[in-house]
């Protein structure tokens, strides 16, 4: 079959901001497709030109698959849309459309919706289809049948990630993503799926699983040798959710990176109580070319904190930055703003928090119930607007106990402001993030007219 994936324009912030990166999970999917056999095309409309009203010929395909997350829905529903008044079939996965199956079937925007993982059960959907089947048995896909009763059967998550093909970088347009860390040519790798911790706020144990699935060292060490040696990459980006939940693992995989001589540097994601315990894995992770962590310290207010279901504190948050700055170890803090038991008093806390840590990066969002997450389930009743362009961490979706939206906004910015006009990092880091956070803020409105404008 002739297949074309599209990743719609994402507006959150961190776009925004140019920290834009392929999307692997339709690079995974195309070399899963080039498997039996498939004709693959990938569109990224993040990094490339996409007239999604007049330049697509769609019908020149068989099926085109849509994968989004709540944020670049209303873009990824308008495409949708537009495909299928063309005759072509749609097929859509990604995080939203995995826990929002059952609306989007009801309101007929796809004929198919992947839940969770799709390199398999997409996979089988297609290779179904071409045999003329239109309604499978396929674990994770769901349709409406002819009888008009939705069919939606549950998620298999893959066991043998290294069963999974790297991804298909030759049908990735890799010479529009011009992100650098360090000075670095930077690009991304996944090397583990799922999450054991269950915070109130992430999605990532209903979409990827509570149980955390990793690839063997040897085959992450491939695809690295691939990234550094075949594409000269100098810096990886470790997308896991969680990098560091087995540190032998780690320690290993660091290992590893030095026999090979790779000389390449990454980043990963991480938790305080990962941290704390296993100061040697820090120290081979150093060693090996670590040079950031992601860890969200998320407030200094401990109700909150009982909120997000994590079990960590104020005290721990300080050990684990004392043990990274030990090794060298950038940190980027990251910060949730708008618990429901936060108060002014409280947010003022957390930023002074944030700014004793000294992280090379302060990260602050606002609390946002994104669908599928327990928040959601909880504050559902209490939700401002359906907008899910406006779901991008920087806007106050939900009716607050204590804060208008306005109030909030400007509490957020207010925060950037106080953490980033300290005269050590004023003129290296200061002036041009707030400059660029100002422009963001226009960015979003030009994306906004343009959604409105394809709507009409």
């Amino acid at each position: 079959m002739k297949i074309l994936l599209i990743n719609p324009i994402n507006p959150s912030y961190y776009y925004r901001f140019g920290l834009i990166f392929p999307p692997l999970g339709l690079g995974y999917l195309s070399s899963s497709l080039k498997r039996y056999g498939h004709d693959v095309k990938i569109v990224d409309m993040n990094v490339e030109k996409f007239d999604d009203n007049h330049d697509q010929n769609y019908e020149d395909y068989d099926l085109v698959g849509i994968s989004c997350d709540t944020v670049r829905f209303p873009w990824a529903k308008l495409i949708a849309k537009n495909v299928k008044a063309r005759g072509v079939k749609v097929v859509m996965g990604g995080p939203h459309p995995s826990v929002d199956a059952l609306n989007i079937l009801k309101e007929r925007m796809a004929d198919y919706v992947v839940l969770g993982e799709g390199e398999e059960s997409f996979v089988s959907l297609v290779n179904s289809l071409e045999k003329g089947e239109k309604e499978p048995e396929i674990d994770g896909v769901g349709y409406v049948r002819e009888n008009g009763e939705i069919r939606l059967t549950p998620v298999k998550f893959i066991t043998d990630l290294d069963s999974v093909p790297f991804p298909d970088w030759e049908a990735l347009p890799l010479d529009k993503y011009h992100w650098k860390s360090y000075g670095k040519r930077t690009m991304s790798i996944i090397s583990s799926r799922g999450c054991p911790f269950d915070c109130e706020f992430c999605s990532v144990s209903q979409l990827m699983g509570r149980r955390w699935r990793k690839r063997s060292v040897e085959n992450v060490v491939e695809e690295m040798k691939i990234l550094v040696k075949k594409y000269g990459y100098g810096f990886l980006v470790f997308f896991d959710d969680n990098f560091t939940v087995d540190p032998k693992r780690v320690i290993e995989l660091s290992e590893r990176i030095l026999q090979e001589d790779l000389h390449v540097n990454c980043f990963a994601f991480s938790r305080m109580d990962e941290i704390v315990g296993h100061e040697d894995m820090v120290e081979a992770m150093a060693k090996a070319g670590c040079k950031m962590l992601f860890i969200g310290f998320e407030s200094a207010n401990e109700e909150a904190m009982k909120e997000f279901n994590k079990n960590e504190s104020v005290s721990m948050a300080y050990e684990a930055v004392k043990i990274l700055k030990k090794y060298h170890i950038d940190v980027f803090a990251s910060f949730i703003l708008g618990a429901l038991s936060d108060t002014k008093e409280s947010i003022k806390r957390t930023v002074k928090f944030a700014k004793s840590l000294g992280s090379k990066v302060t990260e602050f969002s606002i609390l946002t119930p994104l669908p599928g997450t327990r928040l959601y389930r909880k504050l559902e009743p209490k939700l401002l607007t359906k907008d899910y362009s406006q779901y991008d961490l920087t806007h106050l979706v939900f009716k607050h106990p204590n804060f208008s939206p306005q109030e909030l906004g400007k509490i957020f910015v207010r925060s950037y402001i106080s953490v980033y006009s300290t005269p050590k990092k004023l003129f290296t880091v200061g002036l041009p993030f707030l400059k660029k956070l100002i422009a963001t803020k226009k960015k979003f409105k030009e994306l906004q007219k343009q959604l409105e404008s394809l709507k009409g």
